[in-house]
């Protein structure tokens, strides 16, 4: 009997089947992984990033549960002091090397350094970033990893030590220079945050919070501070305000390149900030405007015909009677009259073209064409009233609107099909 292959193991053993590169694999090329291992088939660090609203509403609940229930146990600590010893109260305490408190906070650390450099590895493919502003994220990176490592030991103590050592004198027993220091490097850091996170609303919130709550931690660590909160247990609020600063600065790293994602795939709609214009501008533009414009004696219109039925609207055309005669002479005399009568009428109304109203220029439109379709007419009449006898039904269609000439051809067609 042949043994039975599982089937998650049968694209390993089968030889017959392709191999990704193309051809067929040999029975001595056995694989001992499915094709599910190749890196085409597994997920990207921008997988990591929570895209919907839901997932990042998801990723916030779980921090702030985590943070209520480092924060209870905390509390909690002192009264289970007889069951758990002095090794257990140690490590629920909300402040300390070897505490939850501190290896939780030194884990967001770490992921925050994480996703400062998946934003550096985005932010270096922008296009307008021209003085290479996506460095920062980097340098980012490594400030949040020395972070992390001062949470699990006593960096700042070293720093501090070196900072009375290089102010000798009066000043080297002052506790608030080293105080002052961090406010002066955290307040840098920020200012230059918000300058690159300013697109992101959420972001920017979130470094504003962050900000507050570490200038907060720095001034509980002043001796005048701890003396007037003895009574609310300084130290408590202390790790409170780290503990809320560092889950506030993974949320504004995490926001920012959902963000910065988002923006790259071009799923943001980008604000189109309104040119401004200046008053010269605004001049030289109404000037052009007015040269390129055209006349207003002519109307720009698409066609013909619908130049036709407006002049046809406001000025039906009069036709005079078919079976009038009228001598040649009489038509020149017409042609000269209304020439008279046009140069006169211009010359009478001095205002130019574009002082005139639309209705005016379609009146006068009107008449020309009316002047023109009867001097049509009449030359018709007289050349070829004589000669063919198709002119009368030719000037009864003319007198006809549109609907009318329409039934007559149906009716000549009725009669054509009919005959």
């Amino acid at each position: 009997m042949d043994p039975v292959v599982p089937v998650g193991v049968e694209a390993c053993v089968d030889s017959e089947r392709e191999s990704p590169q193309g051809g067929r694999l040999l029975k001595t090329q056995s694989r001992h992984y499915a094709f599910g291992a190749n890196r085409r088939c597994q997920p990207k660090t921008t997988d990591l990033i929570p895209k919907r609203i839901c997932s990042y509403l998801l990723v916030v609940l779980g921090l702030l549960t985590v943070l209520w229930l480092v924060t209870f146990l905390a509390r909690q600590s002192s009264q289970w002091s007889a069951y758990l010893g002095e090794s257990g109260t140690r490590l629920l305490a909300i402040r300390g090397q070897g505490s939850l408190a501190s290896w939780f906070s030194s884990f967001l650390l770490i992921i925050t350094g994480v996703a400062s450099l998946q934003i550096y590895a985005l932010r270096k493919h922008r296009c307008d970033d021209y003085r290479g502003a996506y460095r920062l994220w980097g340098w980012m990176a490594v400030i949040l990893i020395m972070a992390s490592i001062n949470c699990v030991s006593d960096l700042t103590g070293v720093l501090g030590d070196l900072t009375r050592r290089m102010f000798i004198g009066e000043s080297a027993n002052r506790a608030w220079i080293p105080l002052a220091l961090k406010l002066v490097a955290l307040s840098v850091l920020t200012v230059r945050g918000i300058y690159e996170v300013r697109a992101s609303l959420g972001s920017l919130v979130l470094v504003i919070f962050v900000w507050s709550a570490y200038v907060a931690a720095i001034v509980l660590q002043y001796p005048v501070a701890k003396e007037a909160l003895a009574d609310l247990g300084p130290n408590t609020m202390l790790g409170n305000c780290l503990l809320f600063g560092t889950t506030g600065l993974f949320l504004a790293h995490i926001t920012y390149a959902r963000y910065v994602f988002l923006d790259a795939h071009g799923l943001i709609k980008q604000r189109v900030k309104p040119k401004k214009v200046s008053a010269i501008e605004k001049a030289n533009e109404l000037d052009s405007a007015a040269v390129a414009a055209p006349s207003p004696s002519v109307p720009v219109v698409n066609s013909k015909k619908k130049i036709k039925e407006e002049v046809l609207e406001f000025a039906p055309v009069a036709s005079p009677s078919p079976k009038t005669k009228q001598p040649k002479a009489k038509t020149k005399r017409n042609n000269q009259s209304v020439q008279t009568s046009a140069q006169s009428t211009k010359k009478s109304k001095p205002v130019s073209d574009r002082d005139k109203s639309p209705s005016e220029i379609l009146k006068e439109l009107a008449a020309a064409s009316r002047a023109k379709e009867k001097r049509r007419l009449e030359e018709l009449e007289v050349s070829k009233s004589s000669q063919s006898p198709e002119v009368p039904e030719m000037l009864e269609s003319i007198k006809m609107s549109k609907s009318e000439r329409r039934k007559q051809r149906k009716l000549k067609k009725q009669q054509r099909r009919a005959a």
